[in-house]
């Protein structure tokens, strides 16, 4: 399969959220990350960018697994319109950024086409990471 996006734009929040992820981080570090991880956000925000967080989980039997490859494939779609867009994620969620003039809509259609493929209990939020990341 190939990837949604460029592998080679810059992603601020992946190595936060990796040592976020690390039960090893001291506390101290932790505050100090999460206070980052709002930094990158408004600064991207700030420069047009908006982002889209899908915590989808990791499917443990083939259909689940078969509807979510779906979606990725419908994001897949989206992503290849013109404009640039960064998609990032774990086996667990996945983030979609956008910016340029059309970004607001860009992220709508992204929304929409997370929400269409829902089963129900992922957690779909207007942010650069998930909500669990930061508590």
């Amino acid at each position: 399969m190939s990837r949604i996006d460029d592998p080679t734009i810059y992603d601020p929040f992946w190595c936060r959220l990796a040592d976020l992820a690390d039960p090893a981080t001291n506390p101290q570090h932790r505050r100090a990350l999460v206070e980052d991880l709002v930094v990158c956000e408004a600064e991207e925000v700030a420069h047009g960018h908006r982002h889209l967080t899908i915590v989808h989980g990791c499917p443990d039997n083939l259909p689940d697994s078969r509807d979510l490859d779906a979606f990725y494939d419908t994001l897949r779609v989206l992503a290849a319109e013109p404009g640039w867009v960064r998609v990032r994620g774990t086996t667990d969620y996945l983030t979609v950024t956008v910016r340029g003039g059309d970004a607001d809509q860009r992220i709508d259609a992204f929304a929409a086409a997370a929400r269409a493929a829902n089963p129900g209990d992922w957690a779909i939020v207007a942010a650069p990471y998930p909500p669990s990341a930061v508590t």
